[in-house]
Parts: C-alpha cells; sequence; structure tokens
C-alpha cells in the first residue's frame, strides 16, 4: 500500500519510516510536517494509506482532513494524545495508535487493514454480480457506495490505484479500486480497454480517426493504444 506519514517531529516520522519498511507491500512514498505539505502531498501522491499525527505545529491533522476533499485513503492515526479517540473516529480513522508506536501493534494494525480491503473487494464483485440482471455496477468510494447504471458510465479512467468514472450526467466519482478491477467486472461487449488507463463504454464513441483517437458524445477525446487500434477499427465497422 502506497503510505504517507504526516507527523511535525523528523525524528518520529523517521521511526515510523522504519516501521513501515518491515512490513510487507507497504512502502512510503511521501512525508510532509504540516498541513500544507499534507495536503499537497495527498493530492498529487493519492496514497491508499495516510499515517496522521493530531497535533501538527500549530495546527491539527482534522484540520488537514477538513481540506481533503476527495478521502479516498485509509487512515490511521498516530499521536500521542488519547483524549481525541472519539473524534478520530467521527473521520472514519481505521485506528488511532499511541505513541510511542509498538510495532506489533501497527503490523497487526495493517494485517486487519487488508483483510477489510479483501473482504470489501470480494463484497464488490458478489453485489456486481447480484446486479448484472439490472445492469447495474456497485461502487464504493470511502465516503459511499453507488449502484451506478451501466448505460449511464461513459468511459472510466485509471489514477494511480484509483479509477475515474465519468458519467453521462457529467457527475464524476472517484473510486479507490483499480481500473483492472472493474474491468474484470464490466461486460465486454459493451466496455472496451482502450488504453492502459481507459476503458470506454462503446456506446458513447461517436467517431474514431486514423491518429489514434476515439471521440465520445461528451466531447471528450480519449487516446487508443497503437496495440488496440486494430480492435477498435474492428469493433466500429
Amino acid at each position: 500500500m502506497r503510505t504517507i506519514i504526516i507527523d511535525d517531529e523528523k525524528q518520529i516520522r523517521e521511526g515510523i519510516k522504519i516501521l513501515v519498511n518491515t512490513i510487507p507491500n507497504l512502502e512510503v512514498v511521501g512525508e510532509a510536517d504540516n498541513i500544507v505539505d499534507g495536503e499537497k502531498l495527498i493530492n498529487e501522491l493519492k496514497p491508499e494509506l495516510v499515517l496522521l499525527d493530531i497535533q501538527l505545529k500549530q495546527d491539527t491533522g482534522f484540520q488537514l482532513l477538513d481540506k481533503i476533499e476527495h478521502k479516498n485513503f485509509h487512515l490511521i492515526f498516530i499521536t500521542a494524545y488519547n483524549e481525541y479517540a472519539i473524534k478520530a473516529f467521527k473521520y472514519n480513522a481505521f485506528d488511532y495508535l499511541l505513541k510511542p508506536i509498538d510495532p506489533e501493534e501497527l503490523t497487526l494494525t495493517v494485517q486487519r487493514l487488508r483483510e477489510q480491503k479483501n473482504i470489501q473487494a470480494e463484497q464488490l464483485i458478489e453485489a456486481s454480480k447480484k446486479n448484472e440482471d439490472l445492469k447495474r455496477l456497485v461502487v464504493k468510494t470511502t465516503e459511499q457506495i453507488y449502484v451506478l447504471p451501466l448505460d449511464e458510465i461513459i468511459r472510466c479512467e485509471a489514477d494511480l490505484g484509483y479509477t475515474h468514472f465519468y458519467m453521462k450526467s457529467g457527475k464524476r466519482i472517484l473510486s479507490s479500486k483499480t481500473l483492472k478491477e472493474y474491468n474484470s467486472l464490466l461486460p465486454e461487449d459493451t466496455f472496451i480497454r482502450i488504453h492502459q488507463s481507459h476503458l470506454v463504454n462503446v456506446n458513447y464513441i461517436t467517431s474514431y480517426n486514423k491518429k489514434g483517437v476515439v471521440h465520445l458524445s461528451n466531447n471528450e477525446e480519449v487516446p487508443v493504444s497503437v496495440r488496440k487500434r486494430s480492435l477498435v477499427s474492428e469493433l466500429l465497422k
């Protein structure tokens, strides 16, 4: 999991990084010591996990979270203050760990988080199968669950480990699942993977030019990878 550490003490950040690096499949991709840099890192790097201190110089981790529009990441508070636990869980924190961090406790917390992610992935697949006859897809974000009619999804676009859904209504939904997962769920006769980063509903394609670009009914243009151009040409005959 791509992880960001936000703590105003360098020594603490270094200690947490050492612990994180001992946990398999956990990678620290960024660090910050204040809410301005923390917000920038989250928006740019789109982490799967944020390890967040509560007291950040003159500000708080809660103020940082209030600035984030799409909280598409898991949150673990790491702090010396136990009196904020109730408030922390109101921000949908997965856990609340007190300093000094117990390595075993952090490892077990990450293990529980992974188990939860696996369960959610299985539930997503099962829910989509149940809704197959209704032509709908269940899409879960950190804030709510959407049931999307397939015929209203124009396209899906990968963004690191996330997926953007572009809807007929103009609405855009950001899911913390990968495009690969949705590609396996959506019907192949309607949605085609025209590029590593793009999955398109063929019913919204209005034209395809020789430069390898499809034009969609919402006036967007999406590139087609070289390997997929013959497939798209054949499909649109």
